[in-house]
């Protein structure tokens, strides 16, 4: 068996692949015959240290998984099976940086249970860069959460983003640095990741790169402004919609130079254009007396497919019919529906709708009322009256007037980001806080993901 150890440039990263040429072994006889595994690759770097990609070839289209120990501490861990491949891509999480690990492949063969186990072998995780130590610091916070509990967030710096995951202790498990800045990032259904960089480096929340990647660091899907159906600048925030078609904010302009305006745009997996919305469209923006962009800051797909939005500008958040382009109402200030005036938001953000079917929002507020709230509303469509369900005040030092996030908590608890203070909090109703996450720069918005490597 012949080792190869190669080390090159990616992207301004140091990147360390250990290739093992073809390694036969035969298995007994009474186990299925021969076993034969080629193209062994395991590819870490400073990208993602704590995350890396085993990739092999099998003489048959079978079953295969992987132990990974810890070769100072003898910790072991077995991945997930990866079901019946020759080509096998199998991602292991939850790893450290600059530390050895020795691993086996392991084929089931024959029916009582028994398997193939492939030679020891061994690779050596890279370090984490010194920007994604400094934008998060472990052991500066310290988390007691329910156990599977992890929370998502993004650096949106220059010259490069990052995005992390920590868990229910405040430990860094798993992140991933990006070429360009990194305006915004959305967890799918999927457990893929949406993310908006920007090559040309434009203030606030606009990119010119929408990409889809696994946990394991695949790219699924990559669109660039001016191919294809992308023909306009995307900002501040995408999803993944019903059909598995990306939906993008974009930035919209007429042609007699008039204030820019916003728009929706789908993209199919081959980032062809299938639909298109822009504010333009409907004289509901025109309504509103207001002469700015309408601002969207938030993108969601509702339970029946049509889209919810929040416009900053308007201090509304809106349904858009994702067929027709219809606005079918609009909850704020100056709406159609009906709402206590004392529950009007300022400028929010992360309209969404929380687990109990709630709209929920971050009401960032404003130098007229400089206290950041967190709201929810059952809103009766077809009455187009909304009640709220929820109106938590933040302690006056966590008020931010811009970005921001709000979501409830499987423990009822409350989840938000004071953006502007670099700071993510879990509170009660009441607005008490509970515990408190920093970080060095001000960030777009937080998450409570669950766990999303159950089944990795």
């Amino acid at each position: 068996m012949q080792v190869r150890r190669t080390s090159f440039y990616l992207c301004d990263m140091k990147q360390w692949l250990l290739i093992l040429c073809t390694i036969s072994v035969f298995a007994c006889k009474k186990n299925g015959g021969e076993v034969t595994m080629s193209n062994l690759v395991v590819s870490n770097d400073t990208s993602a240290a704590l995350t890396a990609r085993i990739r092999f070839s099998l003489n048959r289209l079978t079953d295969a998984s992987i132990s990974v120990t810890d070769t100072a501490t003898g910790e072991t861990k077995r991945t997930v099976t990866s079901k019946e491949k020759i080509h096998h891509n199998i991602t292991v999480t939850h790893l450290k940086e600059n530390t050895t690990y020795s691993f086996r492949i392991h084929v089931p063969v024959g029916n009582g249970g028994d398997e193939w186990t492939s030679p020891e072998q061994n690779f050596t995780t890279a370090q984490i860069p010194s920007f994604v130590k400094k934008f998060y610091d472990p052991a500066a916070n310290n988390l007691n959460e329910t156990a599977g509990s992890h929370f998502f967030f993004n650096l949106r710096g220059t010259p490069r983003g990052c995005i992390f995951i920590i868990d229910h202790k405040g430990k860094l498990v798993w992140y991933r640095t990006t070429k360009n800045p990194l305006k915004v990032v959305r967890l799918t259904k999927k457990n893929t990741l949406l993310c908006l960089e920007d090559e040309n480096n434009t203030p606030y929340g606009d990119g010119n790169v929408i990409t889809e990647l696994s946990l394991g660091g695949d790219t699924i899907f990559f669109a660039r402004q001016n191919t294809g159906g992308f023909d306009k600048s995307a900002h501040h925030d995408l999803c993944l919609n019903h059909r598995g078609n990306i939906v993008a904010v974009t930035n919209v302009f007429k042609s007699n130079g008039s204030m820019p305006g916003d728009g929706l745009l789908e993209l199919d997996r081959n980032g062809k254009k299938v639909w298109e919305w822009t504010s333009f469209d409907s004289p509901d923006a025109a309504e509103t007396g207001i002469h700015n962009q309408p601002w969207i800051n938030s993108l969601v797909q509702d339970t029946d497919n049509n889209y919810i939005i929040s416009l900053r500008s308007f201090s509304q958040v809106w349904k858009i019919n994702s067929s027709s382009g219809a606005v079918m109402w609009k909850l704020g200030k100056g709406g159609n529906v009906e709402m206590n005036p004392a529950d009007e938001f300022m400028f929010q953000h992360y309209a969404h709708r929380n687990p109990a079917g709630d709209l929920m929002l971050f009401d960032n507020g404003s130098a007229e009322r400089p206290v950041s709230r967190l709201l929810s509303f059952t809103i009766d469509e077809q009455q187009k009256k909304a009640t709220t369900r929820l109106k938590t005040e933040l302690p006056s030092s966590l008020y931010s007037n811009i970005m921001g996030s709000a979501m409830m908590l499987p423990d009822q608890q409350l989840l938000s980001a004071s953006s502007t203070n670099s700071r993510f909090v879990k509170t009660d109703a009441a607005g008490t806080v509970l515990w408190s996450i920093k970080v060095a720069e001000p960030f777009y918005r937080a998450e409570f993901i669950g766990n999303p490597f159950a089944g990795q």
